[in-house]
């Protein structure tokens, strides 16, 4: 069966064994193409990561598992620093902010969902800044320790400054609705970690919006092609 997965908001942590090991058992699945949807990390400081020991383990599952099958990643709001030396280093191809992907004959659009689900009116102009060639060559210049100093106070003020916002499947809709009338039939994406799967009418096509929750202490939901449709699952605690 030509399998393919989806996934979102894995949220790999540095040296916390624990909360990586459900993914790196996913990683296992047996599938004919993996796609990871963004925030595969908790944080990602550049090709100063693949150097240091943070993430040995979870680099060369994700190396036997781009070795079996192909592996797409769609940059988040915690890893869009990863670039062309982690794609090299992993065999992980990575697809920019957001991809489509033709899946017997429906388009899909992969995207994580920070630019489509986002309550935060700074968080555009924050990321344009950072992906500024002068502010991301100053970025790489700094040593390992400060980056990671600085990102988890990114974090700190990330949080202080979004607003907890529940979601309901009209709001959901309505933000995704654009993105159908453009042409797609099926999107998955994250972000928010409120996980929903909500149908909806476009032009005469039934559209399907998946979104994926989180595997950092979370539900653990992954999407599935199984070869006739798409489908949510849950990924089994151990």
């Amino acid at each position: 069966m030509p399998r393919k997965l989806f996934v979102s908001d894995v949220h790999l942590r540095p040296g916390d064994p624990a909360n990586n090991a459900p993914f790196l058992r996913f990683l296992e699945e047996d599938c004919e193409s993996l796609y990871v949807v963004g925030d595969l990390f908790d944080y990602w400081i550049g090709p100063r990561h693949l150097e240091g020991g943070d993430y040995r383990e979870e680099l060369a599952a994700l190396r036997r598992r781009a070795g079996k099958s192909k592996v797409g990643f769609i940059k988040g709001n915690r890893d869009y620093l990863v670039e062309e030396k982690f794609e090299k280093a992993t065999g992980v191809e990575i697809l920019g902010d957001r991809a489509r992907v033709e899946i017997d004959g429906k388009t899909v659009l992969l995207a994580h969902g920070d630019f489509i689900y986002n309550t935060n009116p700074k968080y555009a102009a924050y990321r344009t800044l950072m992906r500024a060639k002068p502010i991301e060559d100053l970025w790489l210049a700094i040593p390992p320790v400060l980056g990671k100093t600085l990102v988890r106070g990114f974090r700190k003020v990330s949080r202080k400054t979004t607003p907890d916002y529940d979601w309901t499947d009209g709001r959901l809709l309505e933000r995704a609705r654009p993105l159908f009338e453009q042409g797609a039939d099926v999107l998955i994406c994250g972000h928010i970690h409120q996980p929903r799967r909500l149908p909806l009418e476009v032009g005469g096509r039934t559209c399907e919006l998946f979104v994926m929750g989180d595997w950092c202490g979370g539900t653990q939901d992954y999407v599935e092609w199984d070869g006739g449709a798409f489908r949510f699952r849950r990924w089994p605690k151990r």
